[in-house]
């Protein structure tokens, strides 16, 4: 065994230990403790006496809980617990990071206590028996003259747990509408670790019940979801499936089973396989802490089908759930579908939808009417009022907001009265040719393209991009494509999806096609990662030979591997080598070194130049702050993050002549930090406020050392056009402020070596920081940003910055002015 022990630190790593020692919790000086990489599959309740712990790292072993005596760890500032199948927390908490897992263990540790609910979901094509098999597993006699569904009904119900003979388990069963309308809303309420029911009619056969489509889009949306096939009126045929090659190709199906909704035959045995199968859902018996569950439980019965957010949160708060619980405990629930609440959008978050059915059902209104269907997806706002108006008028703004946030329709530029639902565009598509083929006019012309093959179309692809791409429209799409275009027009987007050969490919043409491109993947890519069992491969097109196409595809994960190993690679087909740095420069970030190295060499090239620097400049702005994507997402760290820093005696606009010294100025706390608007190409001070003093200079830049040095080699091009933005007279002022603080914070950064010497102790210094970790090093970086903002900041004002979730997936810190692009 390979061990290191010192006063503070124990390391374990990689030391193929299934079991830790209950002794360990008498170490109670430890300050780190690595035990990555083993095979441990539990924690000791020990652990909560290392009071003094300030580091912890338990990834990549075999652990399925987090003890809740972690969240007795008080100093605990940095933890790693990636690569553990773990059911507890469960992946909604984990989801909103350390701080919310923390809380949720902590309010575990007091009391927990066993919730026996789950769902269980009936899809299938519509007029198979969905709804009459739910009435006959809930003892409800057979009706001929039942409604269609539209939309989803939610019922009840109830079963013995089979081994566990004191507990009643429930089943909140969601009967889906099977019209093929319905696809795309329903993806939103297909959630993992769920029971799928996927009903066909044997009469039919299962071709016509479509059962490979079916099982496509729940292995896409949910592939940890047990499947009953179950075949309805075999009492008019005898159900034929070939279950074999079903089972080999979906593992999910736990087996087949046949019914008669209206004799009752086999309803008794698929009651029992919906038993046992419920009874193992990860959902099931979950630990809940006991004033969360309470609180949850007193929401779900509550009768009203949406409240205010503080009716909401009071109603919590009677349970005895803290303030600091209530946006943990809101979003599993959101999460977990028991309501709708999005806390960060600005027009939906004065709502908490309490009956996510009731969303749906005034949604297929919009989907099914013939006025929007005849106009091929035109929804006004007059038509709006007419199909909604035992609505109030709040509740119809509301609901418009939601297809929005669904991505099912968007409003257009011309009228904001004016809505296109996509899911009603025509299936034709238009001649685009022409459009297509105007950047080839100009005189620099280059072309990237993409290939997304997957197994399975889902529903809801590509027509929910095209809502999300809808701010670059040119009005030229379709129900499987879309022509977009940049606001300057020089660069054209063709978005395509063929359904039948099962890809999706993206092309973008222009001068410098770069950036519009990354932005637009990003797009494509936030929409894919809807559908976590997927399979997606990549291809990008061989650039062709001396001027010559060629037809060949290579892998993007394959072209990945040799970009910093192998810079060639041979193309099969004429067996000539091609440039990988050239393939994918510019739009995959991995090329970011190149990216800047051109960007040095065209800054002062002159006018030729302003349209490649304009694109290179918002592309390596935009990719460094979606770096952070993840840490923006998470409650403890989330805040602006680019910023300079300034002497405190700098003049108003911040010029001064750099100390030879930049320790000095370190030593006596007279170091500013001053937010930038995070706008892509267009990074800029805030005009009002957003200033803040570091009492302790010399701690905090040791702290975010890592973080600075990576800033610095993007804020050098930090330098736009200037607009109603700027707080200065002219660029030429701005330009001297950004040198003025380019070369303050580079004396700063040559002064980390000594920093770090001198405070080895600091969170980021040392083992935590060592460098195999960058994002690990960075993320704590952001913590310490967003612990100062916290302390100068209050009220969060953040001079005047506003949070913006972009329709790409990419978290900036705008201003007023640069935040209006994605409100339209």
């Amino acid at each position: 065994m390979s061990t290191m022990l010192l006063d503070t630190t124990l390391n374990l790593r990689y030391n193929n230990l299934t079991a830790l020692p209950s002794e360990i919790g008498k170490i109670t000086s430890l300050k780190e403790l690595d035990l990555r990489g083993n095979q441990l599959t539990s924690l000791p309740p020990e652990i909560a006496r290392f009071a003094n712990l300030r580091s912890l790292d338990i990834g990549h072993n075999n652990l399925t809980a987090l003890p809740p005596e972690l969240s007795q760890l008080s100093k605990l500032v940095s933890w790693e617990f990636e690569g553990n199948p773990l059911i507890s927390p469960p992946p909604e908490i984990i989801k909103q990071g350390k701080n919310a897992i923390l809380e949720y263990l902590g309010k575990l540790f007091e009391k927990g206590t066993r919730q026996w609910i789950s769902k269980m979901l009936l899809v299938g094509q519509g007029g198979v028996g969905k709804t009459a098999l739910s009435r006959a597993l809930r003892g409800e006699r057979f009706r001929t003259d039942l409604d269609t569904t539209h939309g989803i009904e939610i019922r009840t119900l109830e079963f013995k747990h089979p081994t566990e003979s004191s507990v009643t388990m429930q089943l909140n069963t969601w009967d889906f509408g099977g019209q093929e309308i319905y696809h795309a809303t329903h993806q939103f309420f297909l959630t993992n670790r769920s029971l799928f029911l996927l009903v066909w009619n044997a009469r039919h056969g299962f071709e016509q019940g479509r059962l490979y489509y079916w099982l496509d889009a729940i292995q896409a949306l949910a592939p940890d979801s047990p499947i009953l096939l179950v075949a309805t009126q075999i009492d008019e045929r005898d159900a034929d499936l070939p279950l074999a090659d079903l089972r080999a190709k979906y593992p999910q199906i736990v087996d087949s089973y046949t019914v008669s909704n209206k004799t009752g035959q086999g309803i008794k045995e698929l009651r029992h396989a919906i038993t046992n199968a419920a009874a193992k859902l990860p959902l099931m018996g979950e630990q809940w802490p006991t004033a969360w569950l309470n609180a949850a439980n007193a929401i779900r019965a509550m009768p009203e089908k949406h409240v205010a957010p503080q009716k909401f949160f009071n109603a919590m708060a009677s349970h005895g759930v803290t303030d600091t619980s209530q946006r943990v405990l809101t979003q599993w629930l959101h999460e977990l579908g028991d309501i709708l609440y999005f806390a960060d959008h600005p027009e939906l978050n004065d709502l908490v939808i309490l009956k996510p059915q009731w969303v749906t059902e005034y949604i297929s209104k919009a989907l099914e009417s013939d006025e929007v269907i005849n106009q091929q997806g035109i929804f006004t706002r007059d038509h709006m009022y007419r199909l909604w108006r035992d609505l109030d008028p709040s509740m119809r703004e509301h609901f418009l907001r939601l297809m929005e946030r669904f991505d099912l329709s968007y409003r257009t530029l011309e009228s904001r009265d004016v809505s296109l639902v996509v899911e009603r565009l025509p299936l034709e598509k238009p001649d685009y040719t022409k459009l297509w083929e105007t950047p080839r006019a100009v005189e620099e012309f280059h072309e990237i393209s993409l290939k997304f093959r997957l197994n399975t179309i889902p529903a809801g692809i590509p027509t929910w991009f095209i809502a999300r791409a809808h701010r670059f429209t040119t009005h030229t799409h379709w129900r499987n494509g879309a022509v977009f275009a940049e606001s300057d027009r020089k660069h054209l987007a063709l978005a395509l999806a063929l359904p039948h050969d099962r890809y999706l490919q993206l092309t973008v043409r222009g001068p410098y096609p770069h950036n519009f491109f990354a932005l637009l993947k990003d797009g494509i890519e936030l929409i894919l990662a809807r559908f976590p069992g997927l399979q997606v491969t990549r291809l990008i097109p061989c650039p062709g030979h001396n001027g010559k196409p060629c037809t060949h595809e290579f892998d993007y994960e394959l072209l990945l591997k040799r970009l910093h190993i192998k810079p060639m690679i041979e193309c099969p087909v004429t067996l000539e080598d091609v440039s990988v740095p050239e393939m994918l420069f510019g739009w995959d970030w991995n090329t970011r070194d190149a990216v800047l190295e051109r960007l040095d060499v065209i800054e002062h090239m002159g006018e030729e130049s302003l349209v490649e620097l304009k694109e290179l400049r918002a592309l390596a702005q935009r990719e460094f702050t979606n770096a952070f994507r993840r840490d923006q997402s998470l409650i403890e760290s989330h805040c602006p993050n680019i910023f300079v820093l300034r002497p405190r005696d700098a003049d108003a606009n911040g010029i001064r002549k750099v100390l030879q010294d930049a320790k000095t100025t370190i030593a006596g706390r007279q170091i500013d930090l001053q937010l930038y608007c995070q706008a892509p190409g267009f990074w800029h001070p805030t005009k009002l406020g957003g200033r803040y003093q570091i009492d302790e200079p010399a701690k905090w830049i040791a702290a975010t050392a890592p973080y600075l040095q990576r800033l610095i080699t993007v804020l050098k091009y930090a330098s736009p056009i200037v607009g109603p933005w700027f707080n200065l007279l002219d660029k030429a002022t701005y330009d001297k402020v950004l040198k003025a603080d380019l070369d303050f914070l580079n004396a700063v950064i040559k002064q980390i070596p000594d920093l770090e010497k001198e405070h080895p102790d600091f969170e980021l210094s040392g083992h935590v920081g060592r460098a195999d970790d960058p994002e690990r090093v960075e993320g704590a970086a952001l913590r310490a940003l967003r612990a100062l903002l916290d302390e100068k900041d209050t009220r969060q004002e953040w001079g005047g910055l506003r949070k913006v979730l972009t329709p790409e997936g990419h978290y900036l810190w705008l201003c007023n002015h640069h935040a209006q692009e994605y409100l339209r």
